[in-house]
């Protein structure tokens, strides 16, 4: 029998039951961790609860995620802090157009420039919108940084 007809045919076995001649393949840097999701940013009233009936004086309290609520600097104020903001409650009011100034003595728009969270609101009974927005240190509204609910005050 003519064992060189076969060689061929005994190398290929060889070479697959070995796993192949290739050399193995260059380890690769780590994959780089996925960026975190942009945290999500939001106002919304803690209390009361969209729908609520309650009773004057109304309790208010806010929330705020994704952004840095503190006090407007003491001063004159020209510049804003990015990312820094606080809360405003308009009163039968819709939202404003982002980067509009809500302006200090408006009837309809308490200022919170302390950085508070709360308020015991006197309300005429009946249906009320109550809006929160954030505002910047000059005031102006912060896009996409606004909450409408609705609630009605008992007698």
């Amino acid at each position: 029998m003519n064992v060189t007809r076969f060689m061929p045919l005994a190398l290929l076995a060889l070479t697959v039951a070995c796993g192949g001649s290739e050399p193995p393949a260059a380890t690769t840097e780590p994959a780089a961790a996925p960026e975190p999701p942009a945290p999500t940013q939001r106002v919304f009233f803690v209390e009361p609860q969209d729908g609520a009936t309650v009773k004057s004086p109304v309790h208010l309290v806010f929330g705020l995620e994704g952004y840095e609520l503190s006090p407007v600097p003491q001063g004159t104020v020209t510049e804003t802090r990015a990312g820094v903001g606080h809360h405003h409650v308009g009163v039968d009011l819709d939202c404003l157009a982002a980067g509009t100034e809500i302006v200090r003595g408006t009837p309809s728009w308490v200022h919170f420039g302390t950085g508070s969270t709360t308020i015991d609101m006197q309300l005429t009974p009946g249906p009320h919108k109550l809006t929160l927005q954030l505002g910047d240190d000059l005031h102006r509204t912060v896009e996409g940084l606004c909450q409408t609910i609705t609630i009605t005050v008992a007698p």
